[in-house]
């Protein structure tokens, strides 16, 4: 086995910070039941270059170094989606739990950013909901 670099391990941390977002494009490991598109919370990158990943189906195994490929998610809560999202509270018209009324007076509004938040990942929308910061 080729070992990467530590310049390239360094470079693989920094890029992989714990907390972020990523989907799984391809892994090698035949036994696993991960799939493209699949995503996780990064919790870690080790020595080797491995990033260890909490999966959201909750499979805990790592993206190795050479061998198996990820992508960096995008931060979905900008800070114009909860200037967005803090709007839509302030109307009064729905829970925020309810995630259909809540796209329905975004795209009243026009906020489509939050439209497409509430589409493309819920998940990350209510943990921001409960929280008040972004998922990981």
């Amino acid at each position: 086995m080729n070992y990467p670099s530590k310049a390239a391990v360094d470079a693989r941390k920094a890029r992989f910070k714990p907390g972020s977002r990523v989907e799984l494009v391809s892994m090698t490991d035949t036994y696993t039941d991960l799939k493209p598109g699949d995503r996780g919370t990064v919790t870690a990158v080790d020595s080797i270059g491995t990033v260890h990943i909490q999966w959201d189906c909750g499979s805990t195994l790592g993206a190795a170094y050479g061998a198996d490929e990820i992508r960096l998610l995008p931060n979905l809560i900008t800070e114009e989606v909860k200037k967005q999202i803090l709007a839509v509270r302030a109307t009064g018209l729905c829970n925020m739990f309810d995630t259909i009324a809540v796209q329905r007076i975004a795209h009243s509004k026009y906020f489509y950013e939050l439209v497409c938040l509430l589409a493309d990942d819920p998940k990350e929308y209510s943990h921001f909901i409960l929280t008040g910061k972004r998922e990981g």
